[in-house]
């Protein structure tokens, strides 16, 4: 999700629009149909990354089961695919959206720190483990 919210220069990684505010930057550059077009575009962009992170990591289109619950478990199965694909897509979105109305703009030290003390460890971390766990045959 930080990754996403970063890629799209989403608050509060949106340094480049920081830089413009005092003079509106794009604002005053584009207006009508132009500025529509740039924000849908960086809508489209939010989209395709949730899209993707609800395909790797939130199991994309699969309904969602719980154990031994047959139950339950069919009447999640008479919910479509595309729904499921779509609210768990729209849920990602939402939680986008809630760190924009939620954290401050990062300044530039600030987002330097966050990413090469925090991130980037925790990620290498994480692929050291996903390995072991890949190699040890262990699966969850």
């Amino acid at each position: 999700m930080i990754a996403v919210t970063a890629e799209t220069n989403r608050a509060p990684f949106d340094l480049a629009e920081a830089e413009s505010e005092l003079t509106a930057g794009f604002h005053t550059e584009y207006s009508g149909m132009r500025f529509a077009l740039f924000f849908l575009a960086e809508y489209i962009n939010i989209f395709i990354g949730c899209a993707i992170g609800a395909t790797l990591f939130l199991g994309g289109w699969m309904p969602f089961h719980i154990g031994n619950w047959e139950g339950f478990n069919q009447v999640m199965d008479y919910i479509p695919s595309s729904l499921w694909f779509l609210g768990k897509t729209m849920f990602l979105i939402f939680l986008i959206m809630w760190f924009r109305w939620t954290f401050p703009r990062l300044r530039v030290d600030q987002l330097l720190n966050l990413e090469w003390k925090y991130l980037l460890p925790i990620s290498m971390v994480n692929l050291l483990l996903v390995t072991l766990i890949a190699i040890m045959g262990w699966h969850l």
